[in-house]
């Protein structure tokens, strides 16, 4: 079985809309997926409906977008994949909420930095290109600079560099702490598992360790940490294994999965790159209680 726990559509900052994305996943052989966009989960209804016509198993989920502070001023960014929460519940809607806000914010400041660079940038023209009431992120500022013709591809956007974190044109994204995110996401009934882990520490914040500290990951365990995702491209085989075994000590849960956008945005992550074991499913699925997935096969 086919499982890949870790896939965004246009809702936030992939290519594809919800009935191309599932279309995609259904050819690629995958039988089990999660619609997991940054800080929203109002895809969720159309991805399931999408899934059951396909004949698919849909796991509710959301890539929640927070901070870790150890000692730092600043702290560094940490993605929490969290898996069938309940999104009716107060203070996770009230956090998804204030995250969105907060990436229109931070966009209004990144085009503005850009201006200067890039003349004819503006903010009216990303949100224009961008899918109605989407995720705001740095590949809606690359779909607009392709679009003006300043790039002859997405990608080229990207290679050039101008949107890498050590640039003076990078805004920091305000979110709130890993710790406290856990903790809401469990009193959801959903499973909060850090995405990726460390995997972005060469281009990322500058607060961000180069290494596995154990005393940080045991704090998130300690707040409620249920899992993480191991198997991830961006994550290398060195540091797999220690967090296999990290998450074998605690009992955590391990994933793995594509993170695909689509091939404009990451072409090196296609569907299906990377899946979850089906023991690891389960354990999910005995996790969550606030929402409920749908299963389309025996597991």
């Amino acid at each position: 079985m086919k499982i890949d726990l870790h896939i965004h559509s246009e809702l936030s900052d992939g290519d594809d809309s919800l009935e191309d994305l599932v279309e995609k996943i259904a050819e690629a052989g995958i039988d089990v997926f999660a619609l997991t966009d940054h800080d929203r989960t109002d895809g969720w209804d159309l991805a399931s409906a999408l899934a059951n016509k396909h004949g698919l198993s849909f796991i509710p989920g959301v890539e929640i977008t927070t901070k870790a502070k150890f000692g730092t001023e600043l702290g560094f960014g940490v993605h929490l994949l969290a898996y069938l929460p309940d999104p009716d519940n107060a203070d996770l809607a009230a956090l998804l909420l204030a995250n969105r806000a907060a990436r229109e914010e931070r966009m209004r400041v990144y085009v503005e930095n850009l201006r200067g660079f890039h003349k004819n940038l503006s903010l009216e023209l990303v949100l224009e290109l961008a899918q109605e009431g989407s995720t705001l992120g740095r590949p809606d500022i690359a779909r607009a600079l392709q679009y003006l013709g300043e790039y002859k591809t997405v990608a080229d956007v990207w290679a050039s560099g101008i949107l890498d974190k050590n640039t003076d044109y990078y805004v920091r994204i305000i979110a709130p702490e890993v710790r406290d995110v856990i903790k809401i996401v469990r009193a959801a009934g959903g499973v909060p598992v850090v995405a990726h882990p460390l995997a972005r520490n060469d281009n990322d914040d500058e607060d961000m360790p180069s290494f596995f500290k154990r005393e940080h990951f045991i704090a998130l365990v300690d707040a409620g940490l249920l899992g993480l995702e191991t198997d991830h491209l961006e994550v290398s085989a060195e540091r797999k294994v220690i967090f296999d075994v990290f998450a074998k000590e605690f009992n955590l849960v391990t994933t793995g999965s594509s993170d695909y956008h689509g091939v404009k945005a990451k072409p090196n992550n296609p569907l299906g790159l990377r899946t979850t074991e089906l023991s690891q499913l389960k354990r999910i699925l005995e996790l969550g209680t606030g929402s409920k997935a749908l299963l389309n096969h025996s597991l």
